[in-house]
């Protein structure tokens, strides 16, 4: 409470000082009120108070209102640090001369053309909502008074192997006030020449730097102050190519020494001095020296290129598009390429580890068919010459878009014939895809495979693949919305997950499919006519597809997706009146662990099929945001079930009656209903179960009644996600036999799909059957299907004879794991030789995760440590080869996260305090216990141990923990029943 007092009354001195008539009593009352506060408070508590008094501060001085006053803010944000510097010191007399000296300066300012009462009021009023747990947020994000035009960036590379680069830029700027600073982002450079040339002067003043370490800010000031026009500011720098994976970073492959980018969301900042925020687009032009042996890349084609003596050559690139820096790209290395062109005569090109070109091909044709898609489908080109994909050894993500040279984790881009899978084939085509529609707008990816490749049957796997996905964490009480503020640079970072990416994508899809193709692709192509290489909203997308589709309140409906977290779940009741159906439809927010929250409501486009119309939208309802609606559907006879949600689209659960749902279930059984509704109606029903508003044993008879002749890989890949999650909290069981009963039932479930695929492919069999083949041996095999487990160990073993036969990719996964389970130190140490020799990156990773799943506790110790050794397996795959020996069993649980605790430091070192795989850490390791006792352990090792990156995962791990040990404490005797039967 002390801290909140301070703080509002540092935030109204702030306030009132600003104005010239201040009443000298009033402001020496205020001033004793502080010094008494300062007291009686903790050193935390002030450097809370400070900094939501700067954001404040900031906040007031920079609003559009107040004339955006960035001198003023900067003369004031000094004063105010020195004010709670000597609070931070408990040094009461000085307190009272600096907010005296404070209130001296503001004094003699000009007088403000505002009223002074209303002011307060408001500021006051705004004020009293502070809370104690404010944070560092919007102080750390660059005024608007200097705005970047050019960058010319050099960057000397040339002592690649030393691991040390200098640079030079020059930044066109324009500034839109009096300034006496310059505020850009720089983290880990050393700025050793600054100097400002304003286009109106002859000589340039010499500037001096001030780093903000915790804001990554450099703060850059001169001997006068620099008037309103257009100017250049040079920098000349160094610094150190680091061995994370962000910023500009080293890589290694084999000996081969390289360097990349990865600049998204916040890291240009550690390769060169910028405004390193997306809305300070601006345009690149770019020259590297780099040892000449090398290939040597960036976003454009190489302009010029000059040759020097000690074996380095300089390349000179074109200008780039107007654009941010998060897209600013270069590679160093030695690479392969394939290449071709496109319809519209486009240059791809593919670079892969040399001599390995050829498994680039599959990549390249892909890129030759979805660009020209692309350009036709939003009707503008794409805008550059070229497109350079590059898989890079040493990557921490999946790819990132970089404009013109799009960079790829090996596995997402290379295809080779002995050894990719049908599904990672798909997965590169949908990476490939996605890294190509962000050259112009995301989340188009589904259209553009399924128009390429339309056996994958894309949009089915839609719904299991990317909707289940948003759906488990969106019913977290700590989720967050898709659209949200960003205050600081790790919170971009945080939120950078499924609810982004899976459910932004899942919008897309459900607003897609209510204006119509025709309506959408008018609206998209509009919008990015307009806003191309400028910065937009939301509601400018949303404004275009409204006028495209003729339906105004289009962003109404839309915000209650996008602007709030969680989705519905609508309970349904129906009643039949003569040849017609009256259904009573109720919405709440669906919660995972089965609370109430009565403040969300949707706006709900709810198309409906029946069984006289199972594939059709016979019925299109809506829901305006009301708790409660009625409809009659006429023409709907008794006979008929009806099922809410065809194929899919909406983003919501349905809970019906269970007259209702048993009417559904001969639908699934002669599969008339579309994979997408089969798959719809049990995945609701599990998490139904999960958040107790029905019984698991509602779930599994559903399963054994209408799903044991399922055939449909999207169907199976959920269930079994879903049966894998309830196995997963049986570690936990109390009772004895509830593990291995639920083994026995889902091998029982699955026997009939088994019995139709076995091991070897099916003459002319689909992709799709490939897939689940592996999916379910697997599953046979972990799960204890002895037969399966026999045929896999005689598989394996065959990798080690004289006459070594190759194991088809497609079922390798499968065999791997079932030997590991129940295998010992001969099985690891030739899993671990195999790992040494595989030639691929997919390959080492199917080996690295079977490494990681025995049951032999010893053995589990020893893959640990090995896949933290870097002499062993690359920095990126330490952190999912721990997840998944947290996630195999119970023992694997308790030493990974052992291991976590007594090595987190060197974990930060590894990664860095802001970079996304401390988030994979947290939020899947420790996320498998159950008990409150380990939810507690959790909670106080991160207290200890606090990072803001962290604060949204640790609160959602916390809450699986719970809702995991609900699951057990509620079902486990439940399900042992119905399985013992």
């Amino acid at each position: 409470m002390h801290c909140k007092i301070l703080t509002i009354n540092l935030a109204v001195l702030i306030v009132v000082c600003n104005g010239r008539f201040v009443e000298e009593t009033k402001s020496h009352d205020l001033l004793e009120t502080i010094k008494h506060d300062s007291l009686a408070i903790s050193k935390k508590s002030v450097n809370i108070a400070r900094d939501r008094a700067l954001e404040i501060l900031r906040d007031y001085y920079l609003s559009a209102d107040h004339g955006n006053e960035l001198d003023r803010y900067i003369q004031a944000r000094r004063s105010l640090t020195d004010i709670f510097d000597d609070l931070v010191s408990n040094k009461p007399k000085r307190i009272a001369d600096d907010i005296r000296e404070f209130l001296r300066d503001f004094d003699e300012r000009k007088e403000m053309e505002f009223d002074r009462e209303d002011r307060v009021d408001n500021s006051f009023n705004f004020m009293t909502n502070i809370t104690d747990t404010a944070a560092r947020d919007l102080t750390a994000r660059l005024p608007t008074t200097v705005i970047p035009l050019h960058y010319q960036l050099y960057k000397d590379v040339s002592q690649l192997e030393q691991y040390v680069f200098q640079g030079i830029v020059d930044i066109d700027v324009k500034i839109n006030a009096i300034v006496h600073e310059i505020i850009l982002n720089s983290v880990d450079l050393n700025l050793t020449k600054i100097e400002y040339q304003s286009s109106d002067t002859s000589s340039p003043l010499n500037g001096s730097v001030e780093l903000n370490d915790e804001d990554e800010l450099a703060i850059i000031r001169f001997g006068q102050p620099i008037n309103p026009g257009n100017g250049r500011l040079h920098i000349e720098f160094n610094g150190i190519i680091e061995d994370e994976l962000h910023g500009f970073y080293r890589t290694k492959d084999k000996n081969q020494i390289g360097a990349c980018t990865q600049f998204e969301p916040a890291y240009a900042r550690r390769a060169f001095p910028c405004f390193d925020e997306p809305s300070f687009k601006a345009k690149f032009t770019i020259s590297i020296r780099a040892p000449k042996h090398l290939t040597t890349l960036c976003n454009m084609p190489v302009k010029s290129q000059q040759q020097h003596d000690n074996n380095t050559c300089t390349y000179e690139f074109e200008t780039t598009p107007t654009m941010s820096t998060y897209l600013v790209a270069y590679v160093i290395g030695a690479y392969d390429y394939v290449e071709t062109r496109d319809s519209n005569n486009v240059l791809i090109r593919v670079y892969t580890p040399v001599g390995k070109k050829e498994r680039g091909l599959f990549a390249l044709h892909t890129t030759a068919k979805i660009l020209p898609f692309y350009a036709e489908y939003f009707g503008i080109k794409y805008p550059l010459s070229k497109v350079d994909m590059i898989a890079i050894a040493d990557f921490g993500s999946g790819a990132m878009e970089n404009w013109g040279l799009i960079t790829y984790h090996e596995t997402y881009l290379l295809v080779d014939a002995q050894n990719t899978t049908q599904e990672t084939k798909q997965d590169v085509a949908l990476i490939v895809a996605h890294e190509l529609a962000h050259q112009w707008f995301g989340n188009l990816v589904f259209l553009a495979v399924d128009h390429v490749y339309p056996e994958y049957d894309i949009w089915t796997q839609f719904v299991s693949d990317t909707l289940a996905l948003c759906m488990i964490p969106d019913a977290l009480h700590h989720s967050h919305p898709i659209e949200i503020d960003i205050k600081k640079p790790s919170e971009i970072s945080e939120i950078f997950d499924d609810i982004t990416y899976e459910k932004g994508s899942s919008v897309i899809r459900l607003l897609h499919a209510y204006i119509g193709d025709e309506a959408f692709r008018t609206g998209l192509a509009n919008y990015l006519a307009e806003y191309s290489y400028k910065n937009a909203i939301t509601e400018n997308l949303w404004s275009h597809l409204s006028r495209a589709s003729k339906r105004p309140h289009l962003s109404d409906i839309l915000s209650t997706w996008t602007k709030q977290m969680g989705y519905p779940l609508l309970t349904v009741t129906q009643e039949q009146r003569g040849n017609d159906r009256l259904l009573k439809i109720e919405q709440t927010r669906f919660l995972a662990d089965g609370s109430a929250d009565g403040a969300a409501r949707w706006k709900i486009p709810i198309n409906i099929c029946t069984k006289s119309n199972p594939n059709e939208s016979v019925h299109q309802l809506f829901m305006n945001g009301e708790d409660q609606q009625e409809f009659l559907l006429e023409k709907v006879s008794e006979s008929d079930w009806i099922k809410l949600n065809l194929f899919s689209v909406g983003i919501y659960r349905v809970n019906y009656p269970h007259c209702m749902l048993d009417s559904i279930i001969p639908g699934i059984q002669d599969q008339s209903l579309s994979p997408q509704d089969r798959f719809n109606i049990q995945t609701d029903l599990y998490a139904l179960a999960r958040s107790n508003h029905m019984n698991y044993t509602d779930y599994l008879k559903l399963l054994r009644q209408a799903y044991r002749h399922e055939d449909n890989l999207t169907v199976w890949k959920s269930i079994i996600k879903q049966l894998t999650d309830l196995n997963s909290i049986f570690d936990y069981a109390s009772i004895n036999n509830t593990k291995k009963l639920f083994q026995a039932y889902i091998c029982d479930l699955l026997s009939n799909i088994h019995s139709k695929l076995l091991w070897d492919p099916l003459p002319n069999e689909g992709s799709q059957a490939a897939m689940l083949r592996g999916l379910v041996l697997t599953q046979m095999g972990i799960n204890g299907h002895n037969r399966t487990r026999e045929e896999a160990r005689k598989r394996f073993e065959n990798l080690f004879t004289t006459n070594r036969q190759a194991i088809n990719p497609n079922i390798r996964s499968a065999v791997y794991l079932t030997v590991a389970q129940t295998g010992n130190t001969d099985t690891f140490e030739k899993l671990k030789s195999l790992y040494r020799e595989a030639d691929t990156q997919e390959e080492r990773i199917r080996l690295l995760t079977a490494l990681c799943r025995f049951d032999d506790p010893n053995i589990q110790r020893q893959a640990l440590e090995y896949i933290w050794d870097e002499n062993e397996v690359r920095k990126q795959d330490h952190v999912s080869a721990c997840v998944s020996l947290a996630g195999h069993n119970r023992h694997g649980c308790e030493i990974a996260w052992k291991y976590i605790q007594e090595n987190w430091d060197k974990i930060e070192d590894i990664y860095g305090e802001t970079d996304n795989h401390l988030i994979h850490v947290v939020e899947h390791a420790p996320s498998h216990f159950v008990t409150k006792e380990r939810a507690d352990e959790v909670e106080k090792f991160y207290a200890d141990h606090s990072n803001p990156l962290l604060d949204r995962p640790i609160k959602k791990v916390l809450e699986q923990i719970k809702i995991r040990g609900l699951v057990l404490e509620r079902h486990e005797r439940s399900i042992n029943d119905f399985l013992s039967l």
